[in-house]
């Protein structure tokens, strides 16, 4: 299995979001701004390995498209 980098990334800065807000709601210590922007930064990453799982998913059928549509004029032209 491949390690993606933005995977360990999304856990580590959603456990810091965590972390942040109880300290925000308990303590009172960090603004409300480091709390928004870690867990905006996190969902940004979320989304990011969404989109390049996406892109390549679509390539993929991209080159299966290609390949069918190959097969079938080939087909074709020894039926004929």
């Amino acid at each position: 299995m491949k390690i993606n980098i933005k995977e360990i990334l999304f856990w580590i800065f959603l456990a810091i979001a965590i972390i942040l807000l109880i300290w925000y709601a308990f303590g009172n210590s960090p603004t409300e701004f480091a709390v928004m922007m870690t867990f905006i930064f996190t969902i940004l990453l979320k989304v990011w390995t969404i989109s390049d799982k996406q892109i390549r998913l679509e390539m993929r059928f991209n080159l299966l498209a290609k390949y069918y549509k190959e097969n079938k004029s080939n087909k074709m032209a020894v039926e004929k």
